[in-house]
């Protein structure tokens, strides 16, 4: 598998430089519309760290064989945690261009919380949080498929609850907020399976394209295959479960939120994002053959991948008009997941060599 990584870094550059040419053209052309287009694409690629560090912190707790063939994708994913939680900087220097509580309405209830300063502080903690939640899990002592030694498993735990909060706090601030009167109990579970989703997604369509000399492996894609199928199914059931409430409940303050989605030009990427992010995948992934294909595997991770670009545009664009071009919605995308190609790349190649993997091993010795 030593050439993939050197493929994937030549692509990435490559891509990487269109981005950042079209990044830099439309910053000149349309500043407001780079800004809803950067917020865009850094929601997408935060998935990415994000699903590693929680795949990790899980497998301390559960264990699992399918870690010996995930692991090595997995560190390359969480590798490119610092630039990927650092890269809603260019999106927030517009702050006062993508949210409307930056300059409030009379009679906004909450702007005890949104406000510039608390916002910027707390997108401040959720880096430091998210970076030393990932230095723990690439750093650790672990080694090929075994988890954290029991006598740090609890570290794993609280991690993973630190984790949920924040990434949970980071929807409603990032992409809740952009309408400061709409309220979803539900949402923050809605984008954080999302983002699981997307990491997971790019992370099984690696192991599937890079192949591999062990038989064991083709289980170990079946296994991450299931997990994948489960949160996909843990998605969709609260996506429907947070219409169905709005629906029922048809409030004022919260049917216009869905109402800018179903009748607007942004209706068939509802289609795009149930259709490829759950029914497709659901219906595949169900049965036993297609989770050991390879091909069918990869398929599906890269329809679930088109799903979660089409349901990221869905959360953020209707609540501007008019849209942006879709040359600038492109270049964003590209100049920042080229980016992070180019470090995933790295991270693939190198982080055996910077993670635990070759430490002494701590164990609980309980008599």
């Amino acid at each position: 598998m030593r050439r993939e990584p050197r493929l994937i870094a030549l692509i990435a550059g490559a891509v990487w430089m269109l981005g950042v040419i079209g990044c830099v053209i439309s910053g000149f052309v349309d500043p407001a519309a780079f800004f809803r287009a950067w917020l865009c694409s850094y929601l997408f690629w935060l998935g990415v760290p994000l699903a590693g560090v929680t795949l990790v912190l899980v497998h301390d707790l559960t264990g699992g064989n399918w870690m010996a063939t995930a692991r090595p994708v997995l560190n390359a994913a969480i590798v490119t945690t610092p630039l990927a939680s650092l890269a809603g900087i260019p999106a927030f220097i517009g702050l006062d261009r993508l949210y409307v509580w930056t300059h409030p309405a009379t009679g906004l209830a909450n702007v005890f919380y949104l406000n510039p300063p608390a916002f910027l502080i707390r997108y401040g903690v959720y880096v430091v949080l998210w970076n030393l939640l990932a230095a723990y899990a690439l750093f650790g002592q672990r080694q090929g498929r075994l988890p954290i030694p029991p006598a740090l498993s609890w570290l794993s735990g609280i991690g993973l609850v630190v984790l949920a909060f924040s990434a949970s706090f980071a929807a409603i601030d990032w992409i809740l907020s952009l309408e400061p009167t709409f309220w979803s109990s539900a949402f923050p579970y809605t984008q954080t399976a999302s983002w699981f989703n997307t990491g997971m997604a790019l992370a099984l369509l690696i192991v599937a394209v890079a192949g591999w000399p062990a038989a064991e492996r083709r289980a170990h894609m079946a296994d991450l295959a299931r997990i994948l199928l489960a949160t996909t199914i843990f998605w969709a059931y609260v996506e429907f479960i947070q219409f169905l409430i709005i629906w029922e409940e048809n409030l004022k303050s919260e049917i216009p939120w869905y109402l800018k989605r179903l009748d607007s030009p942004w209706l068939p990427a509802i289609y795009v994002a149930s259709g490829l992010g759950f029914v497709v995948p659901f219906f595949v992934l169900l049965w036993a053959p297609p989770k050991r294909s390879r091909a069918v595997v990869a398929t599906i991770c890269v329809l679930i991948l088109i799903s979660r670009i089409a349901n990221t545009w869905l959360l953020v664009m209707p609540e501007f008009n008019p849209a942006a071009p879709l040359w600038l919605d492109a270049s964003v995308w590209l100049a920042l997941g080229g980016g992070l190609a180019l470090l995933f790349a790295w991270g693939w190649r190198y982080a055996a060599g910077l993670a635990g993997a070759g430490a002494p091993i701590w164990a609980a010795d309980h008599g």
